[in-house]
């Protein structure tokens, strides 16, 4: 499609507002979706055509207008959300945070205070922190998997920390994990709960009996949790996202 990679204008509801193109291999039809911020995006296959595209927003205006009013706004940035709940969880240890002011990023772990110093430029704050945090979580949630999965008798083949905007994890039938980095900004207790969750498909691909029983082995507290991440939803999964 022509223009691919560059922003569609649309008017919607008297605004005018970005489509984002995306080309999706697998896809044979289009499809159009409002993720966090809100950002719209549109899902072709490579065949499609620009004016194709144009013809399939002007068809889904209203669609699009009622999904809008719904869709909710990105919250505060990450770095205000780290000065108002300055910690993170790393493994299994809940670590205090501490923002400098920095010349160049940097992030700092002093295992012995079990804290996290961010050295943020002023420049670039907010990236920095959202970086920063991501490295923090590519090591500590592949530890926590290992500790859990050893924990649970459980293997797995991979873990890949990922940017999801509608899930906290997931799990492979071949065993490989996918989790959102933002699993970093829950409690140890919420954030084990899911990689736990995701190490219980391991033994049941499924949401069957089996499988909530499988985890209530492992997580007594398990509808607990799942309540509380059902709480935190909405102030976590939009930070550190572009708008």
């Amino acid at each position: 499609m022509r223009g691919a990679g560059q922003p569609i204008p649309l008017h919607v509801a008297g605004r005018e507002v970005n489509v984002w193109p995306r080309v999706s291999e697998r896809s044979s039809r289009m499809r159009l979706s409002v993720k966090p911020g809100p950002r719209i995006v549109l899902s072709y296959p490579p065949h499609a055509s620009h004016a194709a595209a144009l013809t399939f927003l002007r068809d889904n205006l209203g669609w699009l207008e009622r999904t809008l009013g719904r869709a909710r706004v990105t919250q505060p940035s990450l770095t205000k959300h780290l000065e108002r709940f300055p910690w993170i969880t790393h493994d299994d240890r809940l670590l205090d945070v501490s923002i400098t002011a920095a010349g160049r990023a940097s992030a700092r772990i002093d295992r012995t205070e079990d804290s996290l110093v961010l050295g943020l430029p002023a420049a670039t704050r907010e990236l920095s922190a959202v970086r920063a945090v991501r490295r923090m979580a590519e090591s500590g949630l592949t530890a926590a998997v290992s500790r859990l999965g050893a924990r649970s008798g459980v293997t797995f083949s991979k873990v890949t920390v990922r940017d999801q905007t509608t899930r906290w994890g997931s799990c492979s039938g071949a065993g490989a994990l996918s989790l959102n980095w933002r699993l970093v900004l829950l409690p140890p207790k919420l954030h084990d709960h899911v990689i736990l969750h995701e190490l219980a498909h391991r033994r049941h691909m499924d949401h069957s009996d089996r499988f909530w029983g499988q985890l209530a082995i492992w997580d007594p507290d398990w509808r607990k949790h799942d309540r509380e991440l059902t709480r935190r939803w909405s102030v976590i999964m939009d930070l550190g996202r572009e708008s």
